[in-house]
This record gives structure tokens, sequence and C-alpha cells, in this order.
């Protein structure tokens, strides 16, 4: 017969009888439970008494693997993960079903993080001269600009032209607001005729603006960039803008790519400038506002 039990933790063991008095853990929970002795029952009567069929355990097999056994557990016969229970290769070091280490005991991923820890901890290099460490300090920070203006893509002076487009439509649209749902200046003024603009003639002149803005800056980038070479390509750069200095950046396109993309950006906005203008009734309507 078996001895049936339960654990603290609700699981249901048969063990054999041969493991009466003797201790072994829980397949489920790891805990150590005693098997306790069945009471002694009367002898069956007569020659009628039924007669066990249950195949006797193994009397070879240790406690903790008879309880394996009883549970439906296949027995390990190899080396176990402490961790896990997953079967390792004699000899291994490292778990690969929890990553668990058999030689410093810690797990795979708990020993990235002490790892990462310790890297994030490193204090950085000092110097015991001020202005050294001084150096040090304006060279980390001057190349981590560097790292953000060549992920950015899009030079200071871009962002500079952006804001003057924007603050040219703010006014405009300041003004003609102004105009159609206030009292409007009279016409011979030159916000009389601002006002008095169609929309479209607005917004092409701030595209129009904003396209010069960024054609402007890109020239200077360009002249600066001829003048650290040499005063020839700088002069040059400056005197023919648009057409020596397009063809300097295009000859040194790894140097210049913002400038000469700039360019491009302000070709779009300088046409879709003139296009919205010539919608509006074209740039006599600009001009006569300056009369």
């Amino acid at each position: 017969m078996a001895i049936k039990l339960k654990c603290k933790c609700g699981q249901i063991l048969k063990v054999p009888d041969q493991m009466a008095g003797k201790a072994g853990k829980c397949p489920k929970c790891k805990q150590v439970i005693k098997i306790p002795t069945p009471k002694p029952q009367a002898a069956a009567k007569g020659s009628g008494a039924k007669t066990s069929t249950a195949p006797a355990a193994d009397p070879g097999l240790s406690g903790l693997d008879a309880l394996f056994e009883e549970v439906g557990l296949v027995q390990k016969t190899g080396p176990t993960c402490p961790d896990c229970g997953n079967e390792v290769k004699p000899g291994a070091i490292l778990c690969t079903n929890c990553g668990y280490n058999l030689q410093t005991g810690e797990k795979l991923s708990t020993q990235l993080r002490h790892r990462k820890k310790k890297k994030d901890e490193e204090p950085e290099e000092k110097f015991d001269n001020l202005y050294l460490q001084e150096a040090a300090e304006n060279m980390k920070r001057d190349m981590e600009m560097d790292a953000r203006r060549e992920r950015a893509a899009m030079p200071w002076w871009v962002l500079m032209s952006f804001l003057i487009g924007a603050l040219t439509l703010a006014i405009g649209g300041v003004i003609i607001v102004d105009g159609k749902f206030g009292e409007p200046a009279p016409e011979s003024t030159f916000i009389g005729k601002v006002q008095r603009w169609p929309v479209s003639t607005t917004l092409g002149l701030t595209a129009l603006i904003t396209g010069m803005a960024i054609s402007l800056f890109a020239q200077m980038d360009l002249t600066a960039f001829g003048f650290r070479r040499s005063v020839k390509e700088g002069l040059l750069c400056m005197f023919l803008p648009l057409i020596y200095s397009l063809y300097y950046g295009l000859k040194h396109w790894h140097q210049n790519k913002a400038p000469i993309k700039a360019f491009a950006m302000a070709l779009i906005f300088a046409g879709i400038g003139i296009g919205l203008i010539l919608q509006g009734g074209g740039f006599g309507i600009i001009i006569n506002a300056f009369r």
C-alpha cells in the first residue's frame, strides 16, 4: 500500500510504505516533509482477502527520488540547477534555462545589472591641475555639442531663418486680422495697403522671406568656410554668391552638406512664395504698398 499525505502547500503525495518514518522534500514547494507511520491494521480474514496489486517501489530509490517518482516526475540522474531544477551538463558553469551561474551563485541578468551599475558609478578621470581639468570638461562639452549638431543635421541659422519667417507671418497676420475685424487704417498708408492684401499674398511673402533668409545664412556659412581654407576662396564666395559659392560647396560636399541642403530648401520656399504671390495678384500689390 502507499501512504497518502498532504503537504502544507496543498500538494497531495503518495509514497510507498518503505518511506514511513523518513523525511523528504515536497516536489512543489521544496519543504521537508516527514512521512507518518501508518497504524497497523487487522489481518485480513479468510482466504478471500484481496491482495494488493500495486507495484512495489524500487527499494534502491532514496526518499527524494521516491517522492518524485510517486508524483509522476521523471527521475533526474545527472546534475541539476539549484535555482530552476533543470538538468545541466557535468562541468557546466551556466544554466541555459535560467542563466544561473553555478560557480558564483548569481543569475546572468543580475550580473549584467551589477556590471552596468559598476560602470555608471565609475568616476570620471580627474586632473590635479585645475586648468587641465577645466580644459578637459570644456572639450567634453564641445564634443557632446558637435555630436548633437551632427545628429540634428540642421544648423542654428536654419532655425533662425524659420524664426524670421514665423515673425513675418505673425506681423502680417496681426495687421490683416486688425484690418478685417477692426477699423482698417486709411488705404493711402502702408498699414492700410497691407491690411487689404489677399491672404495668399501674405503667405507668399512670408515663404519668400523665409527662403531668402535661409539662402543668406547658407551663403555666409560657405563664405566663412572659404576664408578658413584661403583668402582667395573666401573672396570669391563673397563676391560671387550663388555662382562660385554653390560650386565651391558642391566641390567640398562632405564639409558643406548643411549649406547646400539649405540652398535647396530656400529654393523650395522661394518657389512656393512666388506662386502664392502671383495667385494673389502679383508683385504689383507688394510694390504698391511701399509707394
